[in-house]
């Protein structure tokens, strides 16, 4: 009778681990780029549901009602850098800053790690007036989440507060995308 060895030689044991180990990384990096996609679309939703917000509030209190970036969450950034957070909020004295006599309406937490949102920088905050429009020429947002550059998405915000995706221009996604 035969002797009948079961189980791996140590050579197919370590075929079988490189095969497993190339399999894995591969389904790493697609799984990684299919989560910062996720990431920069909830982004998007996020940007989107904040001014269709003000656009309605702006419409039914007949006020003036503030989007802008803050990095603390209660008050308005200078700078056209959006991934801190925003506000938005009732001006009632009308002079674009958040104050104690203004109703806070909504308060974004800052965005998920490795995502930059960028306005130009002529549009650091954006004011829907009484009957829904927002002043002023459209408001164009970079986004970028970690796929890089060449991933890189413009929001363009009409004064209407629709939202449409372009590519983004490649010297500014360079110089904005981390």
């Amino acid at each position: 009778m035969k002797n009948r060895h079961c189980g791996f030689t140590l050579l197919e044991l370590l075929i079988s681990t490189a095969i497993l180990c190339i399999l894995l990384a591969l389904a790493g990096s697609c799984f990684a780029a299919v989560r910062a996609y996720c990431i920069a679309e909830e982004t998007r939703a996020a940007l989107y549901n904040g001014f269709f917000t003000a656009k309605t509030q702006a419409l039914v209190t007949g006020t003036q009602i503030v989007v802008c970036p803050s990095s603390d969450g209660a008050s308005c950034m200078q700078a056209a850098v959006w991934q801190h957070g925003w506000l938005i909020f009732q001006d009632l004295n009308q002079n674009r800053e958040i104050e104690a006599s203004d109703r806070l309406l909504f308060r974004q937490p800052a965005l998920s790690r490795g995502i930059t949102l960028t306005s130009n920088q002529g549009r650091p905050r954006l004011v829907f007036q009484p009957n829904g429009s927002n002043g002023g020429t459209n408001a164009t947002f970079l986004l970028c989440d970690g796929r890089g550059p060449a991933k890189a998405k413009s929001l363009i915000i009409s004064n209407t507060a629709r939202i449409r995706t372009a590519p983004a221009d490649p010297k500014m996604a360079e110089q904005s995308c981390i």
